[in-house]
């Protein structure tokens, strides 16, 4: 059985996008120059994978 991790949002500067995202519609989300980070989220009801979306910025640094 795998041990669950951790959130990557409580870890780093990374903040969710709203939603859940089937694989096909990740795509429709990536902009270059961008960190991204996916976590399963469960499954639609027809049984399709979900993801939770993750993004940051790593040319923005905290004042």
């Amino acid at each position: 059985m795998k041990e669950p991790r951790p959130s990557v949002a409580a870890e780093d500067d990374y903040a969710r996008l709203p939603g859940l995202f089937r694989r096909w519609e990740i795509e429709q989300v990536l902009e270059p120059g961008l960190d991204f980070h996916l976590e399963e989220a469960g499954e639609a009801s027809d049984g399709t994978p979900l993801f939770a979306v993750y993004r940051r910025d790593p040319n923005q640094k905290e004042a």
